[in-house]
């Protein structure tokens, strides 16, 4: 059965919530609820949206970003992550993997009903992944669809981690920018992610980070926000796999190449051979 609420909820309220669950100790191998959830006419706040552009270095435009639809739904997916049938403790969670996809480009002055859901569930080495599924309907058709997918990890015995293998050569192209190290304060006000990791060194120090890292949604958005004006036409498609945590602040590379239907790009550290992410625009 969906829950329909009557707004999207406030974020930083769910991030106290969040808290809550970290005495969450999963047994055995956990059953994830069919929860769903659902807001029907929902607007976009203009000031929001110009604060994202600015945040994340998309230009002007009456269309949507295509990651912004994941900002408008985001407090959606704590309110599921939250919920006392869910199993695992929030805060943790990994976010590993985003597939997006839109039929057309989404107008700025449209209204819009946001539906989530968690989606399936498999045992993987690391522990337990899961897909959060978000649709985005506008006129009662669908027109914006998002799987994330998370992990959440369960600890095994101690293996040495793989040396990650450098970008591919052909891509040759690249854009250098800057992480500052308040990207993270500044992301979380307009992506609405105020995940502890991502806000300050001693917050994140508790979570086992040496310093604070960047939202890997803010990451991507800045990758798009790059590629789009070279891409000669509205996204239609974005994925990503995330790699490992861009420490901040940080100085990085994005190196792309040109595909028939768009760009395959990587997120390099511009001091050493780490990928951040990987992924591909069409």
């Amino acid at each position: 059965m969906t829950e329909t609420l009557s707004q999207i909820p406030d974020a930083q309220r769910l991030y106290l919530k969040a808290a809550t669950t970290l005495t969450r100790r999963p047994q055995g191998q956990p059953v994830l609820p069919a929860l769903e959830v659902r807001v029907c006419d929902v607007g976009i706040d203009g000031r929001h949206l110009a604060d994202y552009r600015e945040v994340c270095g998309f230009a002007e435009s009456q269309t949507l970003p295509i990651t912004f639809p994941h900002v408008m739904a985001g407090a959606l997916h704590l309110h599921l992550l939250t919920q006392k049938p869910f199993p695992f403790p929030l805060l943790g969670l990994v976010h590993i993997r985003n597939d997006i996809r839109q039929s057309r480009a989404l107008r700025a002055d449209e209204r819009f009903d946001v539906h989530v859901r968690i989606g399936e569930s498999r045992a993987v080495r690391q522990g337990i992944e899961f897909d959060l599924l978000t649709e985005v309907a506008s006129g009662g058709e669908p027109v914006w669809t998002e799987t994330s997918t998370i992990l959440h990890r369960i600890p095994g015995p101690k293996s040495q981690v793989p040396r990650p293998a450098p970008a591919p050569a052909a891509l040759a192209d690249y854009r250098s920018f800057t992480a500052p190290a308040d990207i993270g304060r500044r992301y979380a006000r307009v992506g609405r992610d105020y995940n502890p990791i991502h806000l300050a060194p001693l917050p994140a120090k508790l979570f086992g980070f040496k310093r604070h890292i960047a939202h890997g949604m803010w990451s991507l958005a800045r990758c798009a926000a790059l590629l789009q004006p070279e891409l000669g036409h509205e996204p239609q498609a974005l994925s990503v796999q995330f790699k490992q945590p861009l420490f901040l602040p940080g100085r990085v590379a994005l190196r792309f190449t040109r595909e028939e239907d768009g760009f395959a790009f990587a997120l390099l550290s511009s001091r050493s051979d780490k990928i951040h992410l990987t992924g591909a625009l069409r």
